[in-house]
């Protein structure tokens, strides 16, 4: 057990990303009641939701805000989250979340978390999504056994496919721009724990080294990165 420990909204979130190694698909939003002025926070990874179900989501999460006597009078954080429980019950898949295992299961499923701040436990609604079917097969590796999913020209997509194979918190991502003109977004992937530090911090180097007007495919990137392009060995591989 790996219990969520703290009451504190922004400990909490810190300890999230850390644990989750800052990875950019990792989407909080922070939310501040008018009525008590109490801090709200939804997370959620991008490309496993579905944005139209988080909204609506949050919205209703949210409702207790609208000054109407529909409405019940929320007063405090616990009230806040009796609430918002009663609301992710009626969209179903609702649960309380108190250790970082379980939050973590939710999250890669395509959950969206709730935490509010002054309140240990954490809520899940079930806003899971995103493009999966639709990706096209694969044309350079052709899979007999395993998924016809391939990759595509959103690294967003690719991110999220990786993503619902290894649902794991260590799979951390670091993103970058590459390119003086047209800034193309780049992301190193990798399992924390497992990765070489030190070929990591190479690649890292060599990375943000790159001095290009543009790149368009992994090609150009290729060329930056091999120490010895003559060699009658692949240095380098590509899928």
């Amino acid at each position: 057990m790996d219990p969520l420990n703290s009451t504190i909204l922004d400990d909490n979130l810190k300890e999230l990303q850390e644990r989750l190694g800052h990875s950019p698909d990792i989407v909080i939003r922070r939310i501040k009641s008018i009525t008590t002025q109490v801090e709200v926070a939804a997370v959620y990874i991008e490309g496993l939701i579905e944005k139209l179900r988080v909204n609506e989501f949050v919205e209703h999460a949210m409702s207790f805000d609208k000054l109407s006597e529909e409405h019940p009078v929320v007063t405090s954080a616990e009230d806040i989250f009796l609430y918002m429980k009663e609301v992710a019950r009626g969209i179903g898949e609702e649960q309380t979340l108190e250790d970082w295992d379980v939050l973590f299961e939710a999250l890669f499923s395509g959950d969206t978390i709730l935490w509010v701040n002054g309140i240990r436990e954490a809520i899940r609604g079930n806003t899971s999504g995103g493009e999966v079917r639709t990706v096209s097969d694969a044309t350079t590796q052709v899979a007999i056994r395993g998924s016809k999913e391939g990759f595509t020209e959103s690294i967003g997509t690719n991110i999220s496919l990786v993503r619902r194979k290894i649902k794991s918190p260590n799979l951390w991502v670091e993103s970058m721009k590459i390119g003086d003109v047209t800034q193309t977004n780049v992301s190193i992937m990798y399992i924390h724990g497992i990765v070489n530090d030190n070929t990591l911090q190479e690649l890292r180097t060599k990375l943000q080294s790159i001095d290009i007007d543009g790149i368009l495919e992994s090609g150009y990137i290729e060329q930056f990165l091999e120490d010895t392009p003559f060699s009658p060995f692949p240095t380098l591989y590509n899928t």
